[in-house]
């Protein structure tokens, strides 16, 4: 599985960066999807937002990588692994409260994660 460790990094790369978003807008306050384009500049001078930017830019280019070497049937399905990340950095980090409803569905989301790289 030479693509696991690409796919892994370009992962984890977007999922730091959906959470030190997330702490730059905790900085910023609350916007609404309409006003978010009128109040971008500002949104984007706040350093944790424009890192968390740059996390995604620097994961979407090590994707390029992955759909290049790896049968996007495997590589795709491996991006909910961010979704195991954020739930358990959001959990750590940001002290929300995790339900026992969505620890059963992140068991299930890692669960066909693991048997999809099997595959």
């Amino acid at each position: 599985m030479k693509g696991i460790p690409l796919i892994i990094s370009a992962v984890m790369l977007g999922a730091v960066g959906q959470i030190i978003m997330k702490k730059g807008m905790q900085i910023y306050g609350s916007v609404s999807a309409g006003a978010v384009w009128g109040q971008l500049i500002p949104i984007l001078k706040i350093p944790h937002v424009s890192l968390g930017l740059l996390c995604y830019g620097l994961s979407a280019v090590l994707w390029i990588a992955v759909v290049s070497n790896v049968d996007l049937s495997l590589a795709y399905p491996m991006v909910s692994l961010a979704y195991v990340i954020v739930f358990l950095a959001s959990w750590l980090f940001l002290g929300e409260q995790i339900s026992m409803v969505r620890i059963a569905g992140l068991v299930l989301i890692a669960a066909g994660v693991v048997v999809i790289s099997r595959s």
